[in-house]
Order: structure tokens, then sequence, then C-alpha cells
């Protein structure tokens, strides 16, 4: 009763404590993240086996067009026990609570294009993605925020070499990304 009561106040006293955040128009976010995933469900026509997990890197960039909202480009490259791939993916951000907050809740759309290269098979894939983020930042002063966040994406495969076969990953992602949040001084 004593630690709910603990825990339950500390979040409450989080989300009240304020911080100038730079999440509003004309400013830049510069950054990345990084995650773990696994297969929630796969359908592949033919050959290979995929990588039943992957490690993601994915650095990007944004620009605050509106107050909490951000467009911008982000390179994702995957590392899998059997295969790597690279994709450009352009998405949306938009940030929930005021810009004053130390802890804010984000949500992103994207949608990318790029290769998957499979080492077994010496196979190579087109692949196009579509893909929803969620989670939280904590900033860490003005600038630098820390990310939380959970993603799903759905990513669709057609063989390079083999015309005709398709296949499909849905993938549910956790990980942890870190944001600098540059001021545009006009």
């Amino acid at each position: 009763m004593k630690t709910n009561f603990l825990l339950t106040s500390l979040v409450i006293v989080l989300f009240s404590l304020t911080a100038n955040s730079q999440i509003t128009k004309g400013n830049w976010m510069v950054g990345g993240d990084g995650s773990y995933s696994s297969f929630r469900s796969r359908k592949v026509d033919g050959s290979g086996k995929f990588s039943p997990f992957s490690i993601r890197v994915n650095p990007n960039i944004g620009y605050f067009f509106k107050d909490k909202m951000a467009v911008g480009v982000s390179l994702e490259m995957g590392f899998g026990e059997r295969d790597f791939h690279v994709l450009m993916s352009p998405f949306f951000r938009y940030y929930f609570l005021k810009q004053d907050k130390i802890i804010n809740i984000f949500s992103s759309i994207n949608a990318g294009y790029g290769k998957r290269f499979n080492y077994s098979f010496n196979d190579n894939y087109n692949l196009s993605k579509f893909g929803i983020k969620t989670g939280s930042v904590i900033f860490l002063n003005e600038n630098i925020g820390l990310e939380i966040f959970a993603d799903y994406s759905l990513n669709y495969y057609q063989y390079a070499n083999i015309l005709g076969r398709t296949g499909y990953v849905d993938y549910i992602k956790i990980g942890v990304g870190f944001q600098i949040h540059l001021e545009n001084n006009r």
C-alpha cells in the first residue's frame, strides 16, 4: 500500500514538473534510437527463413513545422542472425502534452522503402514498411530528451531475383532513443 502511494505520488510530481523543451515551431531535432524486435507473425512465399530477432539502429532528423508536430526522415539499419536491411523512412511525430513538461508522450507514424539482404541464401529483397511508434520522452534539460517506446511495423518483401515471390513480416519493437532539440534563434 505504501509502495503504491509513493509510486503514484512520484508519477504525479514528474508529470507536473516543467521544463522548456524545444518542441515548438521552427526548431529541429537530431538523434536516433535503437531497438530489439522479434516476430509477431510472418508469411513468406518460397525459400529462406527470416531471423527470429533483429537489432535496429535508426538515426533521424526532424523539423517542427508547428508546436508539438514534427516531420523528418529516419535511416533504419537492422541486423539479424541471417539478414541485414537498410531503409529510408519519412515520419510524422506528435507530442501530446504541453511543451513545458519534463515528461511528454509522443506518437509517430512512418513509411519507408529499402533493401533486405539474406546471408544464408544469398538473396536480396525490396522492402516496404509502415510503422506506428508510441512512447514517452524524459527531457533531461531543455535540449536533450531520452525516449522509451514501443513500435509496431508491417514489412512487405518482394524478392528481387525471382519475380512474383512476396512475403510480409510484422514486428513489435521495444527501444530507447536519444534526441537533441535545437532551438532556432531567429
